[in-house]
């Protein structure tokens, strides 16, 4: 079991979840304080995570490993796996459905209006497929998958009932989440298959995918939002204690000699006390514009929710958002709680006029209103794709002043790198007139942006 333990960390490793060797000594430890008879995928799976992973997401993360672990085959694999308990699926047999792989139509679409996602696991655990598995084209796989097991059977006969007046809109809703959580099951029994059939590297993909600090900003799902937004938000805490250049003296740090020996002095050289100083936090001078268009709407929510975090601490932060007009929201962001001001911010007016961005009006507009009121302790991150609808005026103009006014003027781009001066996009001449221009996609590159800027 030491060498499977391991072995995942090696894994984790490679899927972008950093684990320190100490770590993974406290994961070996515990293993060996629980009985033979207390080990199973379980336990396993919770050991590791308040060991090695210690987020909220890793209990769901860690367990889709150990699953996908197994199926990799091998004979330490193999071993690992006869030595746990594993649950054994159950299986309603034969179909009686158009595609004869599941339980009846009529069967199925009672268990999903009635919720019972447990015995639709059972019944698609069991099947048998016989679409071949198509690693290069999942969408295709899926889809296939549905098919055969009767997923749209069942929801078009849901949907039909609906229409007709047969179930309310409430039961309606439930079965839709139903069938989610139903082409859920369908996703991991495919990778599940593909990781049997791949092997390792596609178990590396499907770590990657469902890591939330690897997840693009634009690509991401409720579920996902709220994991990755808890992530955002320790790092704006952690943001807000970052220590500075300048000293103080304190209980903890380094010995300061030249206060430890003038102390000593009145001790006829001696050092009864010595004097100890550390790094003062620093209080960042940030001023964020943020732009809150369609195509980059979930990007930016993770930026204001990041600098909302930070400016609960320090004055010295303003906010600023725009689609085609600047307008600033410093006050607004600090006189309420987040959600309220997420849900209220799509409400002010003054920022989006036409709907469409306008990088060359937002730029001219911050350059003549607050030009004057930057100075050289004073960062400016401009957060947005760049996009400029092919308007004539870029505003590329005065990015050179703001430059100059400002300690620093960065850049944060959502797209990837190979399309910053594809159609619309004029991300060319804004790079080179600041002093950092940065892809950040993820909360991973978001991290080290930081580390690199502030």
């Amino acid at each position: 079991m030491e060498y499977i333990i391991l072995d995942i960390a090696r894994i984790l490793r490679r899927s972008g979840v950093y684990v320190s060797a100490s770590e993974v000594a406290d994961c070996i430890s515990a293993l060996k304080a629980l009985s033979t008879d207390e080990i199973d995928k379980h336990n396993l799976s919770s050991l590791m995570n308040s060991t090695m992973l210690k987020r909220e997401w890793g209990a769901e993360y860690i367990s889709r490993l150990v699953d996908l672990y197994f199926e990799l085959g091998g004979e330490d694999t193999e071993s690992g796996k006869a030595a746990l308990t594993l649950p054994v699926s159950s299986s309603m047999g034969t179909g009686m459905g158009r595609w004869g792989k599941g339980a009846p139509v009529d069967v199925l679409t009672d268990l999903v209006m009635k919720r019972n996602i447990e015995q639709v696991c059972s019944i698609v655990k069991g099947l048998n497929f016989g679409q071949p598995l198509l690693a290069g084209n999942e969408e295709e796989t899926i889809s296939n998958f549905k098919r055969e097991s009767g997923w749209f059977e069942v929801s078009n006969t849901i949907e039909t009932s609906y229409k007709q007046g047969r179930i309310t809109g409430e039961a309606y809703s439930a079965a839709l989440e139903a069938l989610e959580e139903w082409s859920k099951l369908l996703v991991e029994e495919m990778e599940r298959l593909l990781v049997n059939v791949s092997g390792e590297d596609y178990l590396i993909q499907v770590l990657q995918r469902r890591n939330p600090r690897r997840i693009d900003f634009q690509d991401t799902g409720r579920l996902q939002i709220l994991q990755m937004s808890r992530e955002v938000e320790k790092l704006g805490r952690k943001l807000a204690v970052r220590k500075g250049r300048r000293m103080k003296t304190c209980s903890k740090g380094h010995i300061d000699l030249r206060k430890s020996t003038k102390r000593a002095m009145a001790a006829g050289g001696i050092p009864f006390h010595l004097m100890k100083r550390d790094r003062k936090p620093s209080k960042p001078d940030i001023w964020l514009l943020c732009d809150l268009s369609n195509s980059v709407r979930n990007f930016s929510y993770f930026m204001l929710l990041l600098v909302y975090t930070i400016q609960k601490r320090y004055a010295n932060i303003r906010s600023f958002i725009f689609v085609d007009k600047l307008l600033e929201v410093t006050d607004y962001l600090r006189k309420q709680d987040w959600n309220s001001a997420l849900d209220g911010i799509g409400s002010l007016k003054g920022y989006n006029l036409t709907g469409y961005s306008h990088y060359g009006n937002v730029l001219y507009q911050f350059s003549t209103g607050y030009l004057s009121q930057l100075n050289k302790n004073t960062t400016v991150i401009i957060l947005g794709d760049a996009k400029n609808n092919w308007n004539k005026t870029n505003g590329s103009e005065v990015l050179g002043d703001i430059k100059a006014c400002a300690a620093a003027l960065y850049w944060l781009n959502p797209m990837s790198k190979d399309l910053w001066n594809h159609e619309d996009c004029v991300m060319a001449k804004y790079a080179s007139s600041c002093t950092g221009a940065f892809q950040c996609s993820n909360i991973e590159q978001l991290e080290q942006v930081i580390a690199d800027i502030l």
